[in-house]
């Protein structure tokens, strides 16, 4: 609730600051203004109606209120973020020019080109950014395991992060990314955690998990937890996934075909939970196989380097989502986004298939990974890449 009140805040506030800056730019212009307090009135009595009432609101409507209330949002961020620079840049030009740097001395011309051009950029950019996020990227990731894998010379696994179904991230939405998944024939399909956002509500109410049942793969279906995961009814939303076909591996580990490892960890928030290193003790993990370790969040990648795992895949950062949230995610993890080699770990941590809240990717990307690993029985002399991402981007239509 706390969230919500404060959400709800940041929302009203960035209303009135924005509503006001219409407000200065129209003062001549009667006709501009009253378009201004019906646009901004009833946006802000919709999503406040939504706020309160979603309970007794029909779903369909309730949708409409998040998308369009994060939306708003967003929205406001960036061209507030914009007209902030335009009078910062309009103020130091005018002193430096030691002329009269007063909004009320700027032409009527001025103030509504510098009112007009940032809600034209920031909607191509959006419009672009939902694009992006209904049009998940497939990224190719090579990688060999200097491991014999019992008959296994490769394998093509699909790894997804943050899927995240439910109030935002419909059935609809699901079943494009379950074919996107089924399109490319994977030997084995992997989750990094987060498949279900918050409440298992609308997962049973569009009944979803009969889209998460299309998947298979000759190898099997695997996900270890994330943090979403443990957001309320943890239990029946672990059960519900087991049901659909998808193995959740708490603290656990499966050997697949005598052949390779398949290990999940359970999420951080499980604050007893094993370190890498005991997690293989207790599973009996035979280090001369190759193992492949599933952990939803990156902020520890050296556990798994020295528990010697061959392959280390994480979700959670989403890469920040939408800018400048990328920045943010790349000063706060190792890896943000992408490859990389540290020691004889090949580490990759996606930025996921789907997203929270606004439906927008700016600056990042929605994406699947399909893993071609090829296992050698001998170590070469050289590394097999440098780090950074291994990555070729292609569309899916």
């Amino acid at each position: 609730m706390r969230a919500l009140i404060n959400a709800f805040i940041v929302h009203v506030t960035l209303n009135i600051l924005v509503f006001l800056k219409g407000w200065y730019t129209f003062d001549e212009k009667k006709w501009a203004r009253i378009l201004l307090v019906v646009i901004f009135g009833t946006e802000l009595v919709v999503y406040s109606i939504g706020l309160i009432f979603y309970q007794a609101i029909p779903d369909a409507i309730t949708q409409f209120i998040r998308v369009m209330g994060t939306s708003w949002m967003l929205f406001l961020l960036y061209a507030g973020g914009l007209w902030l620079i335009i009078d910062l840049i309009y103020i130091i030009s005018r002193r430096m020019q030691r002329k009269s740097w007063r909004f009320k001395d700027q032409s009527r011309k001025y103030k509504t080109i510098t009112f007009l051009l940032p809600i034209v950029v920031v909607s191509g950019v959006m419009a672009h950014g939902h694009y992006k996020f209904l049009h998940p990227v497939v990224q190719q990731a090579p990688i060999t395991v200097h491991k014999q894998a019992g008959d296994f010379d490769s394998l093509r696994i699909a790894m997804i992060g943050d899927l995240h179904m439910g109030w935002m991230i419909n059935r609809k939405h699901t079943k494009r990314f379950v074919d996107l998944i089924m399109a490319q024939k994977p030997d084995l399909i992997l989750f990094v955690g987060d498949i279900i956002d918050s409440q298992i509500e609308p997962i049973l109410e569009e009944r979803m998990d009969e889209e998460l049942s299309r998947l298979h793969a000759p190898l099997g279906v695997y996900s270890c937890t994330g943090n979403h995961e443990y957001r309320y009814d943890a239990e029946e939303k672990i059960q519900l996934l087991n049901d659909a076909g998808i193995i959740i591996l708490r603290d656990s580990a499966v050997l697949i075909d005598s052949a390779f490892y398949v290990v999940g960890r359970e999420d951080k928030v499980i604050l007893n939970r094993k370190s890498t290193k005991n997690l293989f003790s207790a599973q009996g993990i035979d280090l001369t196989k190759p193992v492949i370790v599933l952990n939803h969040t990156p902020d520890d990648l050296d556990e798994e380097v020295e528990a010697g795992a061959d392959i280390a895949l994480y979700g959670h950062t989403h890469h920040g989502q939408a800018f400048p949230g990328n920045i943010a995610t790349q000063i706060v993890f190792e890896v943000a986004h992408g490859y990389k080699k540290k020691g004889n770990t090949h580490i990759y941590v996606t930025s996921g298939i789907g997203l929270v809240g606004p439906q927008y990717r700016i600056g990042t990307l929605s994406e699947m990974v399909m893993m071609t690993v090829k296992f050698r029985d001998s170590r070469p002399s050289f590394q097999d890449a440098p780090n950074g991402n291994l990555s070729v981007r292609y569309n899916i239509p």
